[in-house]
């Protein structure tokens, strides 16, 4: 069955000009901000290829409003069904896939794979026109009717999926009734099981209204009607088949009754059955209603090996932990195709999955650094400027050695990146010139330093205080006895250590701090980069305000 190799939009909702190769992609998962045209591209998907033949298009769907431009939407479909690409049907409007070069032809060679290039266009009388193009030697398009597009098998999951569980044409279940090899010899299933019903239940069932049925007659005699053979009985025009009377019930309630999350398991359910023989599922929300348990596990399943194709869209750090860096595209708003990842983002989908979903991207050095970042956004709102959500900025964790291969993975994928970091690596430091010549904007701090260092030196006293105080109320071993050990370089601890200000007692809380790791991890970041806020009238001039600012710059303005 018919999966899509390449998609085209113009003048379609917030898309001016759109178009993406996905090649010979099954699964594709669809990320990005609200309103960046996630739901619009299924949608864009679903209307091209829809089995329903009276589709409703609106000025609103017009980009812009703007009705004089026509909304055209093309798909290219390789694996195509072959009763679409007999000669009698569109065969002689096949085009070549390349795949070596991924490239679509006009003429069609004997080592390429068959192509069909359906396009949907709706002008300013809203009639939608489905066709058949290609551009070999003038040809003209063929109208594809809704007949043929519904042996496509696609089938899309929103929040209007109540359909699904009905037997009506275009519907998935009417689509699975059809591939039913006991039922191929039936060319009216369903208006034959309402005739079935009607037999049924005409005997016995309006038994109660034979009193009323006896004096209309009566009454008729009365005036000179013959009426003596009336009965009542079920009139096929009140149960149209179009009405979707005859659906999916369990317990005698009708699964449209049943809750959100579970509605779309089924047809889900429903459609991973149609998968089977092939068929492209479009799937909106794909965690919407669920456990993060369940939306994993539907995940997983719909990633197994079948012969359909899934396109799935999510706002869900728990369905990235799921996939592949491949099997993820990003799309910015007014974005002209999709973002791409490559697999030296793997590690960090599983570390950083929510990072994805944001526009800019502070890869921190570790723990301490996010949760530094997090105490500056807390800062920002209590001083009413905006916060990093607001401006689509993320916190991805580097995990020390990865933070450059993450910072070059995100770059290339067309986010723009900022790296908070240390500089006590002196193989880091050599990288950092040709990161910044890359693009990347990198907030370190003084040279051999590391961030833990560089607080100790930077802060005044009373700050440190607030922190060594932090650190005693959170830690189970001796602090004491620690700073003492390194300490000894310098000679004896002060007995009121906590109270003298010295040059080499910061120092030596810097090493500690590190090497014990006091402050490793996000909880712990958060109160040193709230107290590091706190004090910043006070430290003019350091380089640990150096770094508050440029982070704050950053945010604000990158």
């Amino acid at each position: 069955m018919a999966k899509i190799h390449t998609l085209k939009i113009a003048n379609y909702r917030g898309f001016k000009k759109f178009e993406q190769v996905f090649g010979m992609t099954d699964f594709i998962c669809l990320i990005g901000r609200g309103d960046s045209g996630k739901t619009t591209i299924l949608e864009a998907i679903s209307s091209v290829l829809s089995p329903i033949w009276n589709l409703s298009f609106y000025d609103t769907d017009f980009y812009k409003v703007e009705i004089t431009n026509p909304i055209e939407i093309e798909v290219s479909l390789y694996e195509l069904p072959n009763a679409l690409i007999h000669e009698n049907k569109f065969g002689l409007y096949i085009r070549g896939l390349d795949k070596a070069t991924g490239i679509i032809h006009d003429e069609i060679k004997d080592e390429h794979e068959p192509v069909l290039t359906i396009k949907l266009i709706v002008k300013k009388d809203l009639e939608p026109k489905w066709f058949v193009t290609n551009d070999r030697n003038g040809q003209e398009p063929i109208e594809i009717h809704a007949t043929d597009r519904a042996k496509l098998n696609v089938f899309m999951v929103s929040d209007y999926i109540d359909r699904h569980f009905t037997w009506n044409k275009g519907t998935p279940l009417y689509s699975l009734l059809k591939q039913d090899g006991s039922n191929e010899e039936k060319t009216s299933i369903i208006v034959d099981a309402f005739r079935d019903a009607k037999q049924n239940i005409d005997p016995d069932a309006f038994k109660y209204l034979n009193n009323v049925v006896k004096n209309i007659k009566k009454s008729a005699s009365n005036l000179g009607v013959d009426i003596e053979n009336t009965s009542t009985s079920i009139d096929f025009k009140d149960i149209a088949i179009k009405d979707g009377r005859i659906c999916l019930h369990e317990d005698n309630v009708p699964f449209r009754l049943k809750g959100k999350g579970t509605k779309r398991l089924i047809s889900v359910a429903i459609q991973t059955e149609l998968a089977k023989s092939g068929g492209i599922l479009l799937i909106d929300e794909i965690e919407l209603g669920l456990e993060p348990d369940r939306a994993q596990h539907l995940v997983r399943t719909l990633k197994k090996p079948n012969i359909g194709q899934v396109f799935i869209t999510t706002h869900s750090r728990d369905i990235l932990v799921e996939l592949k860096a491949t099997d993820i595209y990003k799309i910015e708003k007014n974005g002209e195709c999709l973002l791409l990842f490559d697999t030296t983002l793997q590690g960090c989908i599983r570390t950083n999955p929510e990072a994805f979903f944001s526009n800019r991207i502070l890869v921190c050095e570790g723990p301490t650094e996010i949760g530094i970042c997090r105490g500056l956004n807390n800062y920002r709102i209590q001083s009413e400027q905006d916060n990093v959500s607001y401006l689509g900025v993320g916190f991805a964790n580097g995990v020390g050695s990865n933070q450059v291969a993450y910072a070059k993975g995100f770059l290339e994928a067309g986010y723009k990146v900022c790296m908070f970091c240390d500089s006590e690596v002196k193989e880091f430091n050599e990288q950092k010139a040709t990161l910044k010549e890359k693009g990347i904007n990198i907030i370190d701090c003084d040279n051999n330093n590391a961030i833990e260092n560089q607080i100790f030196l930077d802060l005044p006293w009373n700050a440190i205080k607030e922190l060594i105080h932090y650190v005693l109320s959170t830690r189970h071993d001796s602090v004491e006895d620690s700073l003492r050990h390194y300490y000894k370089t310098y000679g004896e601890l002060p007995q009121n250590w906590i109270e003298v200000d010295s040059l080499e007692l910061r120092k030596t809380l810097g090493i500690v701090a590190k090497k014990r790791q006091w402050l490793k991890n996000i909880d712990h970041g958060e109160f040193l980069g709230e107290v590091c806020c706190k004090y910043l009238a006070d430290i003019k001039g350091t380089r640990l305000e150096t770094q508050f600012q440029e982070l704050s710059d950053w945010i604000d303005n990158a």
